[in-house]
């Protein structure tokens, strides 16, 4: 099993039916292993921005964690209004966000492959927490979700590069 499909089993397990977001290069193995899954549907926004809010509406209407799905680059960027958003409102959120490969993102370099940057990092001042997978043994979905959801409820993002989502584990 891969980290991609770990993670579309565990949003069938917390019966989360909808993700919102726009596929991209970053993305693309979480977005196909959630779409054979067939337990959460994704549906594809017009913008990232419309993503995130799409995401935050899906949790106060539906009372399930709101899921984000965006890209690297200006994928991920564009979405930070919809996740500012919902930190201001106390909206619990998972932004799940690809990236460049993980060493990739190592160093000092502005821009990391073609458009990754470290987004995970970017995301801590507007975020309850952020952070960047670097094995597949960081991945913290159960954590991130109560911390989402409990005390002052707000938005995770969590940064998974595209060689972790295709990891084995």
């Amino acid at each position: 099993m891969t980290v991609a499909e770990a993670i579309a089993d565990w949003l069938a397990d917390k019966e989360i039916t909808h993700a919102f977001g726009i596929v991209g290069a970053g993305n693309l193995p979480l977005w196909e292993a959630i779409t054979r899954k067939e337990k959460t549907q994704i549906v594809c926004c017009h913008h990232e921005q419309a993503a995130a809010m799409a995401a935050s509406f899906y949790q106060r209407t539906c009372g399930r964690i709101g899921v984000c799905l965006v890209t690297t680059g200006a994928g991920s960027t564009n979405a930070i209004t919809g996740v500012m958003a919902a930190y201001m409102d106390s909206t619990p959120l998972l932004v799940l966000s690809g990236n460049e490969t993980a060493a990739s993102l190592d160093g000092d370099t502005r821009v990391k492959g073609v458009q990754g940057y470290r987004s995970g990092y970017l995301a801590n001042s507007f975020t309850k927490d952020s952070y960047c997978v670097h094995t597949p043994g960081e991945l913290a979905l159960d954590h991130s979700y109560t911390l989402a959801t409990t005390g002052r409820q707000g938005p995770v993002w969590i940064d998974i590069p595209r060689d972790i989502q295709n990891a084995t584990i």
